[in-house]
């Protein structure tokens, strides 16, 4: 779907001319489209109708998980995608917690954006009741995809914690349960099921000191660019803590089932903007502000489809933030610019 932010007429006798801002699943763009019997005056008239700028498009949003889970190895084949929180650390019986989050990063941000801040926000809701190791915990990007399932369940209510899982839900033992999908080893392997790599860290006391934050890093921020660029690789992050060795560093997180203190992502981007398009003779110049270090594409298409996109030009990163001017022989009755990020 196509939405006209602006439209901007001149018509009259001979024909008419028009300026559109558009927004669209592929991005913001600008386009102008001549019909006019006299090329000269149409771009005359462009000149001076194409002079506004459109608001500078760079946010923050917050995101919570679509998808978490525990792995757990004292109940190996059991599943707690449904619990109001997950675990991670190590249990008094030195046995490993291991918590799972994915967060659907695709759907909250527009299509091109450029992310420059990435900060996880999760709050401690359990601690150990015969003592208390606090520990730094760390998170990993993961490899392989995995099934939530909505298993719940624990003590006093029941012995155990969580339920058998049924298929296709994640366990100690399997990414998918009752399938050939199983971890490279049970609990999940460093460097098959999830990257060495560690994207962030943060350490954990108790409950009287949380929330957590796990700092945006430059692994951080490349792990959500890239799940923004090929969502098909976002199968989220692990939490773990750093020392499996020590016992009483178990931790319960809450989950996104606790509506009140589930897991918060912060995303802090901007989407690359043409400010604006002007005529000279039959040259069209299309003006943006590049930001420091950051390198452009500038590209055209001469359908408002999102195929099709052709390279005008390529802006090689700057020093400083600098205005650019990027030009274009005017060819054709219509053609649409837009920015994107290499």
């Amino acid at each position: 779907m196509t939405k006209d932010i602006r439209r901007i007429n001149d018509e009259g006798r001979k024909g008419s001319i028009r300026l559109l801002l558009r927004h669209s699943s592929f991005g913001f763009f600008l386009s102008f489209v001549f019909r006019h019997s006299d090329l000269s005056l149409a771009c005359a008239a462009l000149f001076q109708l194409a002079t506004f700028s459109p608001p500078l498009f760079g946010d923050t949003i917050y995101l919570k998980p679509i998808a978490d889970t525990t792995l757990l190895q004292a109940y190996p084949t059991n599943n707690f995608g449904g619990n109001e929180y997950f675990n991670s650390g190590t249990t008094q019986n030195f046995t490993t917690n291991r918590g799972l989050l994915r967060f659907n990063v695709v759907a909250a941000l527009p299509r091109g954006a450029k992310i420059t801040g990435a900060a996880l926000t999760v709050a401690v809701v359990g601690t150990p009741v015969d003592g208390d190791t606090p520990s730094n915990f760390i998170l990993h990007r993961m490899l392989r995809d995995w099934g939530e399932g909505n298993k719940s369940g624990h003590p006093p209510q029941q012995i155990g914690l969580g339920q058998p899982a049924t298929t296709n839900e994640a366990t100690w033992q399997d990414r998918f349960a009752f399938t050939t999908n199983a971890w490279a080893t049970p609990g999940a392997a460093l460097g098959l099921d999830f990257v060495t790599n560690i994207s962030s860290e943060t350490y954990v006391y108790g409950i009287n000191f949380s929330p957590y934050t796990f700092d945006s890093t430059g692994l951080m921020i490349a792990d959500v660019q890239g799940w923004l660029n090929q969502p098909q690789s976002n199968f989220g992050w692990m939490m773990r803590t750093q020392d499996e060795t020590s016992d009483f560093s178990a931790r319960r997180f809450a989950s996104r089932e606790d509506t009140n203190r589930s897991p918060v992502l912060a995303v802090d981007y901007f989407v690359p903007r043409i400010s604006q398009v002007t005529i000279s003779g039959n040259v069209a110049n299309i003006h943006f502000t590049a930001e420091a270090g950051q390198a452009y594409t500038v590209e055209y298409n001469n359908l408002a489809t999102s195929a099709g996109w052709l390279v005008l030009t390529n802006i090689a990163p700057a020093a400083a933030q600098a205005n650019i001017v990027a030009q274009d022989i005017v060819a054709s009755a219509q053609r649409y610019y837009r920015l994107s990020l290499p």
